[in-house]
């Protein structure tokens, strides 16, 4: 071997630094995914480990079980009624994951009155939090576990809705997108941060009268034209037609019975949601 002329104890000295090095490197891969960072929280979701904390809580797993457990109201997605008691509420229901929250935007009640400006902060806001419920297995029914905001901070358990579609679409959105619904159309939208609004499904579509995408302020005129004459005080309200446009869900302590919940529709009625409105007339009226 040939000599450099480096000293023994100088070349010994770097063999080990080499050595540590190389040892240290090994460590950090293998330990690598389990020091990994947590995802950060939803910067849109006030308060959101109290969010995920009621998510993953035995009493909101303890519901969707009763949930599960129970038939479809009037032997379909409509409808609602209260989660019956049960000893063991989970016993005999196919495994589930609860996923992480996400928030559920709807329009303002101003803005479908056209009082607001079409921009983000005034023309959507959280109704509700929303995590989607999907079953382990092929077999099952997927639902949507509601939280409510409560008054002096935090969330509440609010429902359980059948589908999993209002907890997966707020997912949907392009990077950067809001995602909103329209709950009378069933309708799904993401309006982009050129304050343009997209479908995200054929309900949408139809929304925005076929069309791929409007801005702001033109999707604000078409709510307005369906919704602003049916605002509360209005004489489609007034006269028994419509409840009205009611604010989102109010903030008040947990209940401790929540409400299976059908339908999209029927869930916002029965919680207070946006845009719920019963489409009736009442006895009498002319």
């Amino acid at each position: 071997m040939r000599d450099t002329g480096e000293p023994r104890t100088r070349r010994a000295a770097r063999l080990s630094l080499g050595l540590a090095l190389g040892a240290s490197a090994l460590l950090t891969a293998a330990a690598g995914p389990a020091l990994a960072a947590p995802a950060p929280a939803p910067a849109d979701i006030p308060d959101y480990q109290a969010a995920l904390d009621t998510v993953k809580s035995q009493a909101t797993r303890d519901a969707v079980c009763r949930f599960l457990s129970a038939p479809l109201p009037d032997g379909g997605p409509r409808g609602a009624q209260t989660i019956p008691a049960r000893t063991d509420p989970c016993q005999g229901v196919p495994s589930f994951t609860v996923k992480l929250p996400a928030a559920l935007y709807e329009v303002t009640p101003a803005f479908a009155a056209g009082t607001a400006r079409p921009v983000l902060a005034e023309a959507l806001r959280i109704a509700y939090v929303v995590s989607p419920v999907s079953p382990d297995s092929g077999s099952g029914r997927s639902a949507t576990v509601l939280l409510a905001a409560t008054q002096g901070g935090g969330w509440h358990l609010a429902g359980v809705r059948e589908s999993d579609s209002d907890g997966t679409y707020p997912t949907k959105g392009a990077l950067g997108a809001t995602v909103f619904s329209e709950p009378q159309l069933h309708a799904w939208y993401q309006l982009k941060l050129d304050s343009t609004v997209e479908p995200l499904n054929d309900a949408a579509k139809a929304g925005l009268d076929g069309k791929s995408s409007v801005s702001l302020a033109d999707y604000q005129n078409l709510v307005k034209g369906r919704y602003a004459d049916k605002l509360p005080g209005s004489d489609y309200d007034t006269k028994g037609f419509s409840s009205g446009f009611r604010p989102t869900a109010p903030a008040h302590s947990p209940s401790p019975a929540p409400l299976i919940i059908g339908g999209s529709g029927a869930a916002l009625a029965l919680a207070g949601g946006t845009f719920a409105f019963r489409r009736r007339r009442r006895a009498g009226a002319a």
